[in-house]
């Protein structure tokens, strides 16, 4: 029997049914049914809503009828009980039926009938006519009988008559081959009274007639025959039928005489009966593909495990005379598994001089019983298919004893699990088994594992250039690259392409390109004849077990998963976004994981392959309502800003605070207990934060998109990270525009300036004046204290001295007056610095020591290390060159505790000032080496020109190559 994968849910071999989880009810609206034919008649695939209505109305549609076409879907769904649009899917532009294998009456017609053909053709004629039969009595009727006849379902109803007939036929066939002669011919004889030009089935009547002894009867028939064709054709019947008839006429025995029906009395019961002197050793490896490419190391791997053995010497110098070797590839779908399985086989073929077994178990799908390819193997092995054993074990037995001594390659296709795998083992070290699966065999011992990933970009280069035409390819560079990216390794993706490509003479590379690039269309183009990276993706996503019991559901994790585009999500990003507990969410994601739907990288960081994310993306629009996607969201972007805030005030706790509230409903955010540990985590999570914030822009958490840039800010500085300060406060920027929230603006233009600011860009002071003049329109205190110090920093960074002056000055009686304590050291700071370079040393030694009262009594250590620095320049000034060195140094020792890098450098370069003023030009060197280092890692353009310049000045003078040397 034939196993099923799922419940039976529409039939259209007869009337138009659909099961509502009870029975089987009609669609009893016309034009649902009209619906309802036409997607059935494409299921699998996309129907554009205006093919509907072509089918529906013809060519005279209503002006609403796209609004009844949503309508008549809603009421399809609930009819069969699908609110959740699981089976019905709406895929912009249209709509497409999702089924599994087995759920439409005339797919499991058709996998009856194909498989009792192969019986048949395995010369086990009973089991072809039970498997025929079975087929058979799906039919109620004409297929689509009360569909309006259209032309779409007038053809395909008179396929599947002319499937049935066949399938008629050959069952007949069968039945006869079991010697039911008599049985068959009444029901020829109906078939026949209905379609008297079917010349097979009076070739099938006269062959019953015959093994039934009635030869006359037979010659009778074929005069009837003759006389209908001729009459309605003005022809004779075709060559096979005379033929048929000079054989009856002489009595041929081939077609008189029956076949036999007694077991053979020399053939002990229960033993099977040798052919082995008339079936030759089975070679039934699929073609290996004349394109194969790259996976050169996996391939040697294969060959290295697959081989035999060397001759043992003794007992005990290796394996186990017994020990069968098994390798297991493994890996998602559409990374080629099969067609480097095959490739492998191919090469090692010799090795196996006595056969080699290849069988599709279709484990992702409708799993093939292992007793089922056990009998398969046992007659392609030479047993009569009338001894083989009936029980699965018995067969496993006889196989084992078939193989023993033998040196047979078998190669198992798409397996299961290890239950599906083990009693196709052989026994005897002699053979080798290669299997391919998407889940690990951990049950099967010893089994080898060769774990299979994307293709490395040289190879899928390769791939692509060699299916599509390496010119072609080569002729347009730019936009090669961007399908290889779209296609992201996998090779089913990169085949597809290139097929695509090579069958189409008018596109270039750029249209193809162009084409993959919206992601909610990439799937649906990356589909050429029966290969298609959705519907192998949709295998794996179908196979996905149910929740457990207070369990999450893997397939709904997978789903809400694609609401997130950025670098691998940790296990606690992935339990807020999900608002459960980590642990029932931490064994859903390994249920995906183990379903090669989702990678883990390293212990509780999961990451999608690009396409499966886009699959994944695609589920969750179409699966999920758009609610539980914004909810998703909004749950995961909340616990990055909390999450990240919380390192912010350990990292600068004198800044000042972003407003965040409290946590969301199901959202549990990280703390941090220590500096370094808060640091570590935003440095991890950094490609994480700039994602969240385009995610919070993108899905309309705007105060989300500007929150977690401000909370971020304090690790950017501290590590200076300019670029991903200016990309994440620009899409703040925009979003406190979007809000209309001005004190917000003020915030981001007050950070970009800084960043700009850093990055030595004109623009910074532009930033400045507007967050002031915004502050002071709105009456924001805290707003214009930051906003003025920071414009009169920005002057000091552009040498606007005697401006850079006055604005400080402002800015120290704005932080006085407002009881802003920090701000008011900040404003010293900038007071100081810049008597300095105006060489006014003893005010700025005065500013400078204020302000480092100021901040050590806040206990703020990054700021105390900032006025130590200015305090240092400004005695240096004054000619007090051993004070100066040593409070620069006591600035770089907590710079070094904070682990500021940036500030680090910084006061590497006034500590080589200040050495190269004690005479001490070998440390002054030293120290400039050192801080160009760190500037160069940095990414510091500017600050790294700058070293050179004075590390060149000092070689110059003293002519040492001292820019070799580090």
């Amino acid at each position: 029997m034939i196993e099923q994968s799922g419940q039976l849910l529409f039939r259209i071999l007869g009337p138009l049914e659909a099961w509502d989880g009870r029975e089987w009810v009609q669609i009893r609206p016309p034009k649902w049914r009209a619906l309802l034919a036409a997607l059935l008649l494409h299921a699998g695939q996309q129907v554009p809503t205006d093919r509907l209505i072509s089918e529906i109305w013809d060519e005279s549609p209503p002006a609403t009828a796209n609004n009844l076409i949503s309508v008549y879907v809603h009421h399809l769904r609930r009819l069969i009980g699908d609110e959740d649009g699981a089976v019905l899917v709406t895929r912009s532009p249209g709509y497409q039926v999702v089924l599994r294998s087995g759920e439409l009456d005339a797919d499991r017609f058709t996998r009856l009938v194909t498989q009792g053909r192969e019986v048949l053709g395995a010369r086990d004629p009973a089991a072809a006519a039970a498997l025929l039969t079975q087929a058979l009595d799906l039919w109620r009727g004409r297929a689509l009988a009360d569909v309006s006849a259209t032309p779409l379902v007038s053809a395909e109803a008179d396929r599947l008559e002319e499937s049935r007939v066949a399938a008629v036929a050959l069952r007949v066939e069968a039945d006869l081959a079991c010697g039911r002669h008599a049985q068959v011919i009444p029901e020829l004889r109906r078939m026949l009274a209905d379609d008297p030009l079917r010349e097979e089935l009076w070739e099938l009547l006269m062959r019953a007639l015959a093994r039934a002894g009635r030869q006359a009867a037979a010659l009778e028939a074929y005069d009837q025959a003759r006389h209908v064709i001729a009459e309605e054709l003005g022809v004779d019947p075709g060559a096979p039928l005379q033929q048929l008839y000079q054989q009856i006429l002489n009595s041929d025995p081939a077609i008189t005489a029956p076949p036999p029906t007694e077991t053979p009395a020399e053939a002990p019961v229960g033993v099977p009966v040798s052919l082995a002197e008339r079936v030759p050793p089975p070679a039934q490896l699929p073609a290996d593909i004349t394109d194969f490419t790259g996976r050169a190391g996996h391939v040697e791997t294969l060959c290295r495990l697959l081989a035999p053995a060397p001759e043992q010497s003794g007992p005990g110098e290796g394996a186990s005379p017994g020990a069968v070797r098994v390798v297991l590839v493994v890996g998602s779908g559409g990374l080629g598994k099969t067609t480097l399985a095959v490739h492998a086989a191919h090469l090692v073929a010799a090795e196996f001089p006595d056969g080699q077994l290849f069988a599709h178990l279709a484990g992702a799908t409708h799993p093939v019983g292992p007793g089922e390819v056990l009998a398969r193997f046992l007659r392609d092995l030479g047993v009569e298919p009338t001894r083989i054993p009936v029980g699965e074990e018995e067969r496993a037995a006889a196989f084992r004893t078939r193989l023993a001594g033998k040196r047979v390659l078998i190669v198992l296709d798409d397996a299961r699990d290890a239950a599906q795998v083990a009693p196709l083992l052989p026994g005897s070290a002699s053979c080798a088994v290669l299997v391919t699966g998407r889940g690990h065999l951990p049950d099967i011992a010893s089994v080898r594992t060769l774990d299979l990933d994307v293709l490395p970009p040289t190879e899928a280069a390769a791939l692509f250039a060699r299916i599509a035409g390496a010119d072609r390819v080569a002729a347009e560079p730019q936009a090669a690259t961007q399908v290889l990216t779209r296609c992201a390794g996998l090779p089913l993706a990169l085949r597809i392409a290139g097929a695509r490509l090579a069958t189409r003479a008018g596109w270039s590379v750029a249209t193809l390109a162009a084409r993959l690039a919206d992601e909610r269309r990439r799937l649906d183009e990356l589909r050429a004849g029966n290969l298609a990276v959705r519907a192998c993706f949709e295998v794996s996503y179908a196979s996905l077990p149910s929740a457990p019991a207070g369990g999450e559901d893997p397939a709904r994790v997978f789903r809400l998963l694609g609401v997130w585009s950025g670098p691998p999500l940790s296990l606690a990003a992935a339990a807020a976004l999900l608002g459960r507990p980590q642990e029932s969410v931490a064994d859903a994601l390994e249920v995906l994981v183990d379903a090669h739907l989702l990678e883990s990288p390293e212990p509780d960081r999961y990451r999608f392959h690009d396409l499966l994310r886009v699959f994944a993306s695609d589920r969750a629009r179409t699966q999920e309502t758009p609610d539980a996607c914004q909810q998703a969201a909004a749950r995961l972007l909340n616990w990055y800003l909390h999450t990240t805030e919380s390192a912010a005030r350990i990292i600068s706790p004198q800044h000042m605070r972003v407003p965040v509230g409290e946590a969301a409903a199901g959202v549990v955010p990280l703390t941090h207990t220590s500096l370094a540990q808060a640091i570590d985590w935003c440095e991890t999570e950094r490609p994480a934060i700039v994602a969240a914030t385009r995610l919070a822009v993108t899905s309309g958490v705007l105060e989300t998109a500007w929150k977690l840039p401000a909370a971020a800010m304090s690790f950017y500085y501290r590590r200076s990270h300019w670029a991903d300060w200016v990309t994440t406060h620009e899409m703040g920027l925009e979003a406190s525009r979007a809000l209309g929230d001005r004190c917000a603006e003020v915030w981001m233009l007050n950070n970009l300036g800084m960043a700009y600011g850093e990055r030595r860009q004109e623009r910074t002071v532009r930033c400045f004046e507007q967050a002031l003049a915004i502050s002071r329109e709105t009456g924001d205190a805290r707003g214009e204290s930051r906003s003025a110090n920071n414009l009169a920093n920005a002057y000091l960074e552009f040498r606007q001295y005697e401006q850079a002056l006055e604005a400080a000055q402002q800015s120290l009686d704005i932080q006085r007056r407002g009881g802003f304590t920090y701000v008011e050291g900040v404003a010293l700071g900038i007071l100081g610095e810049t008597c300095c370079l105006l060489g006014r040393f003893a005010e700025a030694v005065e500013h400078s020591r204020e302000a480092l009262v100021i901040f050590r009594s806040l206990g703020s250590r990054d700021a105390e290390a900032d006025s130590l620095g200015d305090l240092g320049q400004a005695l240096l000034g004054l000619g007090q060159v051993e004070e100066a060195i040593e409070t620069l140094r006591e600035s770089l020792d907590i710079r070094r505790e904070i682990e500021d890098r940036h500030g680090q450098a910084a006061t590497l370069c006034r500590l080589a000032q200040a050495q190269e003023r004690a005479g001490d030009c070998a440390q002054a060197r030293q120290m400039l080496i050192e801080a160009l280092q760190v500037f160069e890692e940095l990414g510091d353009d500017v600050q790294a020109a700058e070293v050179r310049f004075r590390l060149a000045e000092m070689d110059s003078e003293v002519g040492s190559p001292s820019l070799n040397n580090h």
